[in-house]
């Protein structure tokens, strides 16, 4: 299998051979079709979980996530087996995670980017971290097996149902107490990683396309990107334009490679990339004297290491409605930093609450990168006001999500923009800096 991605030449890499590269015993499903007790007997036993005269006997699935835009397939599996396993060794309820099945991407840019880096990207997560559950702050769920091979991409994972409840997604802004508990749950992921992306248990390799990437290719992605995203946004949101204001549009549009530079500048620590509600399953109870519930966060296929602000900005930004992120501002900001002190003492003056201040007024820009490349590939879309942009009548329940969270997203991100004088923050960068010829290695994906 060829480099799924640059690797940092500071990190420690220690790749797990059965993850990422290496022959594997089984076939490796590419469908939920292929998912049958024969894979989990075979996948079990050779993960050392299923002893060779056990056998699973029956295996009941269910779809809890389908197959959209660069999402996956999603499967509940219940298990039988022969006899019943040793505690601690095989579970009776499995999720299976198939990513890009009979996903048909047609351009080339998109095909590299979802199969040597997003989809892999989860995968190297799991093959990565290993960070032992008894000195963990921070949890993320078990992972039985997992692989990426060309376009197949595979994750068996715990089923979460008896630890919590998935966040509300869409239907809601985040709550208070859903904040606090967000807030405390990304400042433990932050602490314990904070500045060791070269440890051992860290996943090294991991990398965020739009928060802290440090792929060499990042410039010209945003360079293929952002322009002509911004130009589709105008057309799409002009109300959201009206809330940023045409300074600060300009602004943007004239500071676009500053940005991306100073986005891969420190303090870099391991950022889940994608927080929001329906990636997060919260506690079914709250434990005495707490205002807060235990986290677990999932869908960690744009986790990558950056600053720590990207991910509390893309958090505001995707999932906490404008007037109560200003009434809750300080003392969220006041209680992720105590966490984070308290989880990694040293960095009480390391990072102080101005500092944390500064880099969210920069890093507010994360949702905006994120929701403004996705309408880059709606162009079509909006111009011809069919998909997510057809008249509400015509509108069907999967383009009307599509639409309502991008609207929400960018309208909460256009107040925090605002608010957070991200205008007056770019302006204090250097110019723009020269953008580098595009390598002959990569023309082919432009």
């Amino acid at each position: 299998m060829s480099q799924v991605a640059p690797q940092p030449s500071t990190a420690s890499l220690p790749l797990d051979k059965l993850a990422m590269k290496g022959a594997i015993p089984f076939t490796i499903p590419t469908s939920t079709d292929n998912v049958d007790k024969d894979f989990f007997t075979s996948m079990l036993r050779a993960q050392g979980l299923l002893s060779s005269t056990n056998e699973v006997t029956s295996m009941e699935g269910k779809i809890i996530g389908a197959d959209k835009g660069f999402t996956s397939n999603v499967m509940l599996c219940n298990l039988s087996y022969k006899s019943k396993p040793e505690p601690g060794t095989a579970p009776n309820k499995l999720v299976v995670k198939i990513m890009g099945g009979g996903l048909n991407l047609k351009k080339k840019v998109e095909k590299w980017l979802v199969h040597n880096l997003i989809f892999p990207n989860e995968v190297r997560f799991f093959a990565e971290c290993n960070v032992a559950p008894s000195v963990a702050p921070f949890r993320y769920p078990k992972n039985y097996f997992c692989a990426s091979r060309n376009t197949n991409h595979l994750m068996v994972m715990e089923d979460l149902s008896s630890f919590g409840v998935c966040g509300a997604g869409f239907k809601g802004s985040a709550t208070i107490e859903e904040c606090r508990s967000i807030m405390i749950y990304m400042a433990r992921l932050h602490a314990h990683f904070w500045e060791k992306r070269s440890h051992k248990d860290s996943p090294s390799t991991v990398q965020n396309l739009f928060a802290g990437a440090d792929l060499s290719i990042y410039p010209l992605i945003i360079k293929k990107v952002f322009p002509d995203a911004l130009k589709v946004m105008r057309k799409a949101f002009p109300e959201v334009v009206a809330v940023i204001g045409e300074s600060c549009m300009a602004t943007l549009s004239n500071r676009w490679k500053s940005i991306a530079q100073r986005f891969r500048t420190p303090p870099f620590t391991l950022c889940h990339g994608d927080t929001k509600l329906d990636n997060i399953f919260f506690a079914h109870e709250i434990e005495d004297g707490k205002n807060y519930r235990e986290c677990c966060a999932v869908d960690w296929g744009v986790s990558g290491w950056g600053n720590p602000m990207g991910d509390v900005g893309y958090f505001f930004g995707r999932c906490v409605d404008v007037e109560d992120r200003r009434a809750w501002l300080d003392e969220l900001l006041e209680l992720y930093r105590v966490e984070l002190i308290r989880v990694n003492p040293d960095l009480a003056d390391k990072y102080t609450m101005d500092k944390m201040k500064d880099d969210l007024r920069l890093m507010c820009l994360v949702p905006f990168f994120t929701v403004t490349g996705t309408l880059k590939g709606m162009k079509h879309d909006v111009d011809g006001g069919t998909g997510a942009f057809a008249p509400k009548e015509k509108l069907s329940p999967d383009n009307a999500i599509k639409k309502v969270w991008m609207d929400l997203s960018l309208m909460r991100t256009a107040h925090l923009i605002k608010d957070l004088d991200c205008e007056g923050k770019i302006a204090e960068g250097a110019a723009d800096p020269m953008v580098p010829p595009i390598p002959c290695c990569c023309a082919w994906m432009i």
